[in-house]
């Protein structure tokens, strides 16, 4: 049996990247679940985002400015796509983040400092995303681009 099989099958682990499911429900279970399907998410998400504004709009020959984000927030859906896209991406880096700070700095003052301090930065940054797609009004500017 090769090595990586063998560790394979004694359970243990062969990366430090891949965790295993936490055996015990509670938070660290949700957010394991919450990593793998939030990481599926990013990418069709993502991949949309890439093709509709680096390739579509670019082979019109449409430039993205303030204009083409106007028309494109004045349908709910973009606004909904746009919005999940800041909540997951932010929340899956930030659990990223939140992780690696636990493998490498040790129990203590200074872990729990970087733990609020994040959580802190990341409320900060989610309510600011928040307003802007929720309170942007596509009304106060003309409508132009192709999502009008």
């Amino acid at each position: 049996m090769t090595r990586l099989r063998t560790i394979y099958l004694s359970g243990k682990n062969p990366s430090r990247a891949a965790r295993v499911r936490p055996e015990n429900p509670g938070f660290e279970r949700f957010m394991w679940y919450f990593m793998r399907i939030s990481g599926l998410a990013l990418v069709i998400l993502a991949l949309g985002h890439m093709l509709i504004m680096h390739v579509l709009v670019q082979l019109t020959g449409q430039p993205v400015d303030f204009g083409f984000v106007t028309s494109r927030w004045g349908n709910p859906f973009w606004r909904v796509y746009d919005f999940l896209l800041l909540v997951l991406a932010l929340i899956h880096g930030v659990n990223g983040t939140r992780i690696v700070i636990g493998d490498f700095v040790g129990r203590g003052g200074l872990r729990a400092l970087l733990l609020v301090s994040l959580g802190a930065v990341t409320v900060l940054w989610l309510i600011l995303g928040m307003i802007v797609i929720i309170g942007f009004n596509p009304a106060t500017s003309p409508a132009v681009g192709p999502f009008t």
